[in-house]
């Protein structure tokens, strides 16, 4: 599903960003560069965002399916998968992008980091930032459980094994 957002934006009295519009004080580069840093950020956050919530999606029956049953239907594997996937994607929000950073361009220009870091704050990127990882810790959470119900299955089928090892041992 495409998800689309329109911002209008057009030249006042001061840089601002307000109501899905965005005022820009001038017509110079730099000030237009301050806030596309931001979108840029915002619409990476979106693509991380939009992953973690498919991996919610596929995976939000399971929890249900150990309340009513007892028992999970994955094997070991499809848990090590998703648990890769979700670490993957924590990588992405923490560690591979520069989504946490300010970008090098305002080490030289830190008249236009406070242009940067209001539109930042507009498009709630820190805070979208907090949920994501929030999200992501519950869903690990989640995947730990499940992990220790495989690890108890597991446990279960070995030593029923040892038990019928014994008994055939006993009976030879």
């Amino acid at each position: 599903e495409k998800e689309k957002d329109d911002m209008e934006f057009f030249y006042g009295s001061k840089t601002r960003l307000f109501n899905d519009e965005v005022s820009l004080s001038g017509n110079g580069p730099f000030e237009k560069l301050s806030v596309s840093f931001a979108m840029a950020q915002s619409i990476k956050l979106s693509f991380l965002e939009v992953r973690v919530e498919d991996t919610y999606d596929t995976t939000r029956a399971y929890p249900a399916e150990l309340a009513e049953t007892g028992a999970i239907s994955l094997e070991q594997t499809e848990v090590s998968k998703m648990i890769g996937l979700l670490f993957i994607v924590k990588a992405g929000v923490n560690l591979e992008s520069d989504m946490l950073s300010t970008p090098d361009f305002f080490w030289d220009n830190e008249e236009w980091e406070a242009v940067y870091k209001h539109a930042l704050k507009y498009l709630e990127v820190d805070n979208r930032v907090n949920i994501l990882n929030k999200r992501m810790e519950v869903m690990s959470e989640m995947f730990e459980m499940l992990r220790s119900q495989l690890e108890v299955r597991h446990a279960t089928r070995l030593e029923w094994i040892i038990i019928w090892l014994i008994v055939a041992e006993v009976a030879i």
